[in-house]
């Protein structure tokens, strides 16, 4: 045998080898975007170590608290409503945007913030509440709006109903999405007489 192979055996060999798999799990670490990669946020020391590298490295890092120190997490867009409830407003993994509703495919519609931000497309499924008032759908038979305290509807609508009033581009909503799927949580009309 020659003498590389005869170096890497017993005890040296697998101090090695456990130093070159914490040196790659460590990397791993260092390029992960936060708290949702998977990583329990009190897991084990090897998670912890790979956070305080991150840190002391000089790269992004979240807290539980969901604050990064990246630019582009929330795209530059506000993280409160403004006073008069437009606009939009991120809380962890959800967004929720009032604005126009579009449609661009089935099963894909848009949104246009009211505060003039970015058109933001989302998706929709059975399992999406969607609420309407009037436009959208109504539980008032004699085509009278349906809609709660806080000026939104409150009729249970379908995705085709949803749809069928996106393609006139002049109803508007308040969506509550999944920002990682992009899946709409909640679709709710907002009432105008």
């Amino acid at each position: 045998m020659n003498t590389a192979t005869n170096r890497f055996r017993g005890r040296a060999g697998r101090r090695l080898a456990a130093t070159i798999l914490a040196a790659a799990a460590l990397g791993l670490g260092a390029t992960a975007c936060g708290p949702d990669d998977g990583a329990d946020a009190s897991g084990s020391s090897s998670s912890q170590e790979a956070s305080s590298s991150t840190q002391s490295t000089g790269g992004n890092s979240s807290d539980d608290s969901g604050n990064s120190g990246s630019q582009g997490q929330n795209g530059g867009e506000s993280t409160a409503p403004p006073a008069d409830g437009g606009g939009v407003a991120n809380a962890g993994n959800q967004r929720t945007i009032v604005g126009t509703l579009k449609y661009l495919a089935p099963g894909k519609l848009t949104v246009t913030p009211e505060d003039g931000g970015t058109e933001q497309a989302f998706l929709v499924a059975n399992a999406t509440n969607i609420l309407g008032a009037a436009a959208i759908c109504s539980d008032d038979d004699a085509g009278g709006a349906s809609i709660g305290d806080d000026g939104y509807g409150t009729a249970k609508c379908t995705v085709e109903e949803l749809e069928k009033a996106a393609k006139q581009s002049n109803v508007t909503v308040r969506v509550t999405m999944d920002t990682k799927s992009g899946g709409a949580n909640s679709v709710e009309e907002k009432y105008h007489p």
